[in-house]
């Protein structure tokens, strides 16, 4: 059917607004072609003639155009799939309708987390922004993403997970991690923002990994992660001279150097928007293990050589702090 039209043509005319969803859609097809692959036990071979030449050049002409990792991400599964009107799931009933609520919930987290980044980022850049103002809302966004996540550990079906969770494995084939939210651009951008140099003084692996792996998240917002980090704005550094202990840690990509200039009221605000940062980290932690570690289900956004522990720990701090009741 994909060798019989024009696919190519028509995907790489579609204009940019128009063109995420097909991408999308894409690379859930190789996926589900690589995933049932998998299933049937077919070797390498067998899986690229599952998958097909025309199938495949499509998957290259898409990346190539939206450049992203060649397998299904997490910016395809969350960011750009469209959930709220036509969503791109893998089951049907019940456990479909468990798929799509997952993957609604990990936008709708995204969707504070931007909010919170916005406030963060006119807290650090705007010369007459209201401190106060700025943190309480990065302080409320935060507690509306816990309560998102708090939904996902209390109600989702352990046994409607494992039913949908099979076909965001990683790649059988290509030595490939699935899309996990460990590659959500944004807890990373929020991190940096609120605590980036303390994560870089307790926990450098995090950004170690996170240079490493760029590859795995929305290559937008990672860039521009990479940029605020950068002293010349760049976006292009394999590793930088910080990271390799050749240079200081570039403060002004945080909102340190701002709060140092308030009140105790303001840092104490900084603080509890801190202390929901990491309980939102911990309860990450507690699903994770609840859903997929503790029922033997195999991880699909950590390497073999990896400490599942470490990284699902990697950013939180391990210097005491109060902790406030954010969440009531």
């Amino acid at each position: 059917m994909i060798a019989s039209a024009d696919y190519d043509g028509q995907l790489l005319n579609l204009p940019d607004p128009d063109f995420a969803v097909p991408k999308t859609d894409v690379q859930y097809l190789v996926n589900c072609a690589y995933q049932m692959s998998a299933f049937a036990r077919l070797d390498a071979v067998q899986a690229e003639l599952t998958v097909g030449e025309a199938l495949s050049r499509l998957a290259r002409l898409s990346c190539q155009r939206r450049p992203s990792i060649e397998v299904l991400s997490y910016e395809d599964a969350i960011l750009t799939n469209p959930l709220q009107s036509d969503p791109r799931v893998y089951c049907l009933g019940p456990a479909g309708v468990e798929e799509r609520d997952f993957c609604l919930g990990h936008q709708l987290i995204e969707s504070e987390l931007k909010l919170a980044i916005a406030a963060l980022l006119e807290l650090r850049d705007a010369a007459r922004a209201d401190a106060h103002q700025c943190l309480a809302l990065c302080l409320e966004r935060l507690e509306a993403a816990h309560y998102f996540l708090t939904r996902f550990f209390e109600h989702m079906s352990p046994d409607l997970f494992g039913q949908f969770r099979v076909f965001y494995g990683k790649n059988p084939y290509k030595n490939r991690l699935g899309p996990s939210g460990r590659f959500s651009a944004r807890i990373v951008a929020v991190s940096v923002l609120l605590v980036g140099e303390e994560l870089f003084q307790q926990k450098p692996q995090f950004y170690r990994d996170l240079y490493r792996l760029s590859e795995y998240y929305p290559q937008g917002g990672i860039h521009e992660v990479f940029r605020c980090l950068s002293p010349d704005k760049s976006d292009t550094e394999p590793t930088p001279s910080w990271l390799e202990g050749k240079a200081d840690f570039p403060r002004f990509a945080t909102i340190s150097p701002v709060i140092e200039r308030c009140g105790g009221e303001i840092r104490r605000l900084r603080a509890t928007c801190i202390c929901a940062l990491e309980q939102f980290t911990r309860l990450h932690r507690t699903t994770a293990l609840k859903y997929t570690v503790e029922p033997g289900r195999p991880t699909i956004g950590v390497e073999a050589s990896e400490s599942l522990e470490a990284v699902l720990s990697q950013r939180l701090l391990t210097a005491a702090r109060p902790s406030p009741t954010v969440f009531g």
